[in-house]
């Protein structure tokens, strides 16, 4: 029995197989007109948890994840679950960047935003870009929202020491945490860790 037999929101009949459709069939309803908003879940996901992920794969990984589990979607809980979907892409992107970066693939510059970013931004050099990127999403998640705020949204340390409930000074002590990480020596141990973490932010200093 398909979960979505009687939703009203039509936006969802792209999660109806039948019983003869698989994954591949219903990626395409999928990526044709977005009408689950998953380009929009995913931006927004990036932002709320401070991720340094390209948003193109990010949403490729979500569709692709959506099709193959679209069976255990219902529709009382397709906003939640839709969420979910999203938030197990961001994971394993990281985790691929960490296995990626430990094994010493070479990292694809020209094809990932992310670069020039860290490049134009914080003047990090071009080989060490995913590993930066490494490295930060290893922070929990507080550090790099406060990163987030001062350096990709421009808000003021002091906007976000006041809504934070905190002091210029701890505001600053976070991001030369983060920034002390994107160093040389902060990749440098960041992936020589043993640890691997199962969510971003497992290390939060």
């Amino acid at each position: 029995m398909c979960p979505f037999e009687s939703a009203s929101d039509s936006r969802f009949d792209a999660l109806r197989p039948d019983q003869h459709e698989g994954p591949r069939d219903i990626l395409p309803r999928l990526v044709e007109g977005d009408p689950l908003e998953l380009l929009e879940r995913c931006a927004r996901h990036i932002a709320s948890e401070a991720l340094l992920l390209d948003l193109e794969r990010l949403h490729a990984r979500s569709l692709a994840i959506v099709a193959r589990r679209s069976g255990e979607a219902t529709e009382e809980n397709i906003e939640e679950w839709l969420c979910d979907r999203v938030d197990d892409a961001a994971n394993q992107l990281i985790h691929e960047e960490l296995y990626e970066e430990r094994l010493g693939f070479p990292p694809l510059r020209e094809a990932d935003p992310r670069s020039s970013f860290l490049m134009g931004a914080l003047g990090i050099e071009p080989a060490l870009t995913r590993g930066v990127s490494v490295s930060y999403h290893r922070k929990s998640r507080e550090l790099r929202r406060t990163f987030w705020r001062a350096v990709v949204s421009g808000d003021s340390i002091e906007g976000i020491a006041e809504e934070a409930g905190s002091t210029r000074d701890d505001v600053l002590a976070s991001l030369r945490n983060v920034i002390r990480s994107m160093t040389l020596l902060g990749v440098r141990e960041s992936t020589r860790s043993d640890t691997q973490p199962s969510d971003p932010g497992q290390e939060s200093t």
